[in-house]
């Protein structure tokens, strides 16, 4: 295999010109409707196959979920003196640092004004 093969793999070697605006209309609205669905919109989607249903996916754990399994296994290694867990510790430490980061950075700010409606 030379270097072109490698970088150009024959899955991505189709020619996308030969798209016909049908085609690019039917995968977005296949992926839209796909979005929805897992969204919990529509029940079903219409791709002109009615008998096949896409299954929807689990949502994930939270923010608080994950926090609080991070710092229930940093209370469980806490007493174990191994490399591994100490490794572990300082992962699990900077993941809650990252995730209150990534929490506060979500945020909006506001105004009491705007939790009072004008008379």
């Amino acid at each position: 295999m030379n270097l072109a093969e490698i970088l150009n793999l024959a899955a991505e070697m189709h020619n996308i010109f030969e798209a016909t605006d049908e085609d690019i209309f039917e995968a977005v609205m296949g992926a839209k409707a796909a979005w929805e669905l897992n969204m919990g919109g529509s029940d079903e989607v219409s791709d002109g196959n009615d008998d096949l249903s896409t299954p929807t996916a689990a949502p994930g754990p939270t923010w608080k979920d994950a926090t609080q399994a991070s710092l229930l296994l940093g209370e469980y290694f806490k007493d174990i003196d191994d490399p591994f867990t100490c490794k572990l510790e300082l992962i699990l430490g900077s993941f809650g640092q990252r995730t209150r980061a990534l929490n506060t950075q979500g945020m909006v700010n506001s105004k009491i004004t705007h939790f009072f409606q004008p008379n």
